[in-house]
């Protein structure tokens, strides 16, 4: 059977913006391009290469309603609140590009792109791929609740080899299953979402004295682990995609077929062209009528 893609959008956006903020590309108007280039050839390689029969991509939709926030004001609190006005206008073109190509997303005030993907895995009875380098979501690789298996897909350059993280990965990377790595996340900390973990603690000690208390984090007997449980409780539920806080989920819509816009009379397919027609993104056109681009 076929997989459901599951995209991160934000995580692919930023690795576009990135990527292109010393090669910029700009249409006769002046509208920069490039991040929007970066993340279609992103997107269309992998759809490409997995052919799957459902995709949806998925985005942040965090603010003073971040519901990890409101358990833990400090989530987050150490990157920048000015806003990047690149990201934010190359974020405005990936979605209407993405309307216009009839491709599923979504997004919920309140919640992360990881929740959404948390989400649609557990109930997703196939094969799921997680398109996304963010490690967080690494601990929802191998067998879903479901009975299906799951893969992420880490993004790299497109000369290089497709890198596919599965259970043997996580084992390999972080010496603990993918159903153990949050405890190993939470305990260790992450600098960049302002969770500091245990003092002291880093991944190796987790996995360490985790597994001599089988697993169970309150029979931990290292005096650091034990003198800060409470905490610990508090960044497993920041970091657990897996078994979610129970006001970090919500409804989902169901993911259509994958059936984007293709060459033809409609109306969708004309505003399409006119989309790719006004930035002059000559090559993604070429593509469509060759049915090359998914």
């Amino acid at each position: 059977m076929r997989p459901t893609l599951l995209v991160d959008g934000n995580n692919i956006l930023i690795r576009a913006v990135e990527a292109t903020r010393r090669a910029a590309m700009h249409s006769d108007d002046g509208t920069d391009t490039s991040a929007l280039v970066v993340f279609v050839k992103t997107l269309s390689r992998y759809i490409r290469e997995y052919q799957p029969y459902r995709v949806t991509v998925l985005w942040d939709a965090t603010g003073k309603d971040d519901w990890r926030k409101t358990l833990y004001p400090a989530y987050k609190a150490n990157r920048p609140t000015a806003p990047d006005a690149y990201r934010r206008d190359s974020r405005l073109l990936v979605r209407e590009f993405l309307d216009r190509a009839r491709i599923h997303g979504h997004a919920i005030p309140g919640m992360e792109a990881d929740d959404l993907i948390g989400a649609y895995w557990r109930r997703e009875p196939g094969e799921v791929v997680i398109l996304s380098n963010d490690k967080d979501l690494s601990q929802l690789v191998g067998d879903t609740p479901l009975g299906g298996t799951c893969c992420q897909v880490r993004v790299s350059s497109a000369d290089t080899p497709t890198d596919v993280w599965t259970a043997t990965q996580v084992q390999d990377s972080f010496g603990c299953t993918p159903e153990q790595l949050p405890w190993v996340l939470a305990l260790a900390g992450d600098q960049a979402d302002n969770i500091p973990g245990v003092p002291k603690i880093g991944k190796k000690f987790a996995v360490k004295h985790m597994a001599a208390a089988g697993w169970n984090v309150n029979e931990v007997e290292h005096p650091g682990i034990k003198a800060h449980l409470e905490q610990a409780h508090l960044y497993h539920q920041l970091v657990n995609l897996r078994n979610p806080w129970e006001n970090s989920t919500t409804d989902l819509p169901r993911i259509p077929l994958f059936m984007p816009t293709q060459p033809g009379p409609d109306d969708a397919w004309r505003s399409l062209w006119s989309f790719l027609d006004d930035l002059q993104l000559r090559q993604f056109q070429r593509q469509l009528l060759a049915g090359e681009l998914w």
